[in-house]
Parts: C-alpha cells; structure tokens; sequence
C-alpha cells in the first residue's frame, strides 16, 4: 500500500466510519483496478521530452518564473531555510500546516512501527480541532496573523512542540480529554517524552522535499509536472469505456468493483452497520457506472465522490444507463440513482479534473472543499481537515 492511501485509510478509521457508525473492525476495501488497463505503449514518450527542438515563442522565460514562485505560496523569502517548511506554513495557514505534516509523516514503515501513523494521525485530528474550532474552520483567520504564539517559533522541531502544548492547554481549558489511539496516547507527543520517530521524520523529509520539489518543478516545468496525472486520468478513461463489456459480459474492471461492492455489502450487512462507498476521480465514474447498471441490486447507503467527472459523463452521456432524452421539459435532470440513500459529491474549484453532479443529477448535493494544493486533484483524501469536514457533514440528516 502506498503511502498515501495507508494516510488515506487511516484518516478514514478516524473520521468518516466513526461518523457513519461503523465498529473499529468493519471491511476497509480499496479495490485497485489500474493495472487492468493498458500500460502505454512507448512509456509516456509522449509527455514533452526536454530535447524536442522548439518552434519559439514558447514562453519559457513565463513558466520559469510561475515555478520560481511556487515556493512563496508556501514560504515567503524570509522564511526559506529548509528548517522552516512547516513554520513558513502555519504563518500563512496552520491547517495547511498540519495536512503537510500527516502526508510528510505517512512515508514510515507499520511492519516496524505498528500503530505509529495512527498515532500520528491522531496528533494531526487533534490539532485539526483546535485549529477548527478557534478560527471557526478559518472564518475568523489563520496563521501568525490569528495565532500569536506562531510568531515565537522559528524552527519546525519547536513548532511541533509548541502546537502539541498549545492544542494541550486548550483542551484542559475547554475540559477536553484527548482519546486514546493505538499503542499511546497524544500525551505521548510532549515535550518530556519526545516526538515519535515517524514525525521526527516527517520532518526532515519535508526539508529534503522543499528542495527537490524546487529543483524538480524548475527542470521539468509545471505543465509537464501535472501532464502525467492527467494523462493516467485519460488513459484510465479511455481504458475503461473501451473494455467496460456489456451486462451479460461485463469487462474486468466492473467486475472487480462489483464484487468489491458485494463483499462491502456482505460485511456491512452482518455487522448491522450501513454500506459506505468514497470514490475519487475516475473511481467515481466507475462506481456510478456500476451502480446505476450493473449492479442496481448493490444497496449503498451513502456516496461520496470526489473530485470526479460524474456529472461530465452525465453531459457527454457517457455511462451506460445514461438516457439520451434527457434533459427535456419535466425532466430537467438525470434521475438519482435508486439504490444510493445519499450522495455527497465533493470538488476543489481550482481542480481541473473535477466536475459538479448536483446541475446533473436529481439527488446528488455539491460540497466545495479548497485542498489548498497547488495540484488540488490529488490533496482532497490526505488532507485532516477534508475528513474532518467530511466526518461533520455526514453526521447531519440528509
């Protein structure tokens, strides 16, 4: 499992099964079906080498300095020194802060450390709480210009420090008590017992980052840098349509995700707890697909899709339960699908590869998430503050 999706499920653990009223030991599954579609032929030649002669005009100088200012999003001039890449964030916004944290912090090794990353993400729920509930999930402000006590620290080591003794002191002031999670608690992110060796990484694997991410961007460029997740995207796409099969021969793809679907349903059903499917990007697609045609039998009780093209689909009709006649007077939307008790659809309006579904289809509602990513398509599932959200919103009545 890939670093990011163990950050992913373990956030998930935290928030969202809790929030739908799953026990601790309900299925987890996260289907992978990429390997199913063709691999490309002349391994993404494709995607603007550097050597290819140019035409002129081609703006060089421009793209240059847009990737030259990438890092002031995150740290301005002042704040550059490679041991201030989480102080230089939680200036502008500690959120953002404590979502760098939890994905620098999700690269370590469970076999070795069990328990550790649910650790971590435990620290990182914590401080998302605070951070939510004294900013009014940033309504009021953020930053140094919201917490003054970040104007003090200088170093990331000491940032932590202070926040783990900030969140500490407002917890006792608001006779909060810090849950238990895995092997230790929060307490054990003091001062006197040290920070857990996963974070100490994170750290430094951010400090390395801040300058390969510098070097790598200015090298290939921001377009080449975000061609690849949207080509994967277009290839996944392109994929799929082609070998979806049909109802009385479905392609391997639908069928992996149905019997993934099956098993989720057998399990939820047993445990008396409701059937919950989150799908991001061409996933969505894929489930909607399969809900709407394959497999209307499959009950889910709630849908999130995020930062998916459902509603694009819709448009393009593109799936295959997708009625042409529609919309016409009397209709003016796809119907919502029968089998789905709640769909959540949710995107960052600066990602380009996500699309509305609520304009689309009858049922569906749009939440808007800002990732605060410079490539939002992939910030939405390792973010704390996106599951705690997520986890809040779920918890209201439909």
């Amino acid at each position: 499992m890939g670093r990011s999706a163990a950050l992913r499920d373990e956030l998930l653990r935290r928030h969202l099964l809790p929030a739908t009223g799953h026990s601790p030991g309900a299925l987890l599954s996260s289907p992978w079906w990429g390997e199913l579609v063709a691999e490309p032929a002349w391994g993404w030649a494709s995607l603007a080498p550097d050597d290819v002669e140019s035409l002129g005009g081609d703006g060089e100088d421009l793209e240059e300095a847009v990737v030259a200012a990438l890092p002031d999003a995150v740290a301005g001039p002042e704040y550059r020194d490679t041991e201030q890449v989480l102080v230089a964030t939680a200036r502008l916004s500690l959120q953002r802060a404590v979502d760098l944290l939890a994905l620098a912090g999700s690269d370590g090794d469970e076999e070795h450390e069990p328990g550790s990353l649910a650790e971590l993400v435990a620290f990182c729920a914590r401080a998302t709480v605070y951070w939510a509930e004294l900013t009014g999930e940033g309504a009021r402000g953020d930053g140094a210009a919201f917490f003054a006590w970040l104007g003090d620290v200088e170093e990331d080591d000491e940032f932590l420090d202070r926040l783990h003794d900030e969140v500490a002191d407002w917890e006792q002031r608001t006779d909060r008590c810090p849950a238990e999670t895995g092997p230790r608690s929060w307490e054990s992110f003091s001062v006197e017992g040290g920070l857990p060796a996963r974070t100490v990484r994170a750290v430094h694997r951010l400090r390395a980052l801040h300058t390969a991410t510098r070097t790598r961007l200015a090298a290939a460029g921001v377009r080449r840098w975000a061609a690849r997740p949207t080509a994967l995207l277009l290839g996944d796409v392109m994929g799929y349509f082609s070998e979806r099969g049909t109802l009385k021969a479905p392609g391997p793809i639908v069928e992996r995700i149905a019997d993934a679907l099956d098993e989720a349903a057998r399990d939820a059903a047993s445990r008396g707890e409701p059937l919950v499917v989150l799908a991001h990007s061409m996933g969505g697609n894929i489930v909607h697909d399969v809900l709407s045609h394959f497999r209307p039998d499959v009950r889910v009780d709630l849908l999130v899709t995020v930062g998916t093209q459902v509603g694009l689909f819709e448009e393009l009709k593109l799936f295959s339960s997708s009625d042409r006649g529609v919309p016409q007077p009397g209709r003016p939307k796809a119907g919502a699908l029968a089998n789905v008790g709640r769909w959540l659809n949710v995107l960052d309006r600066s990602d380009p590869l996500a699309f509305a579904a609520a304009p689309v289809f009858a049922g569906a509602e749009d939440l808007v998430f800002r990732t605060g990513a410079w490539w939002a398509h992939g910030g939405y599932l390792t973010s704390c503050d996106f599951h705690a959200r997520l986890a809040r919103r779920v918890e209201r009545p439909a």
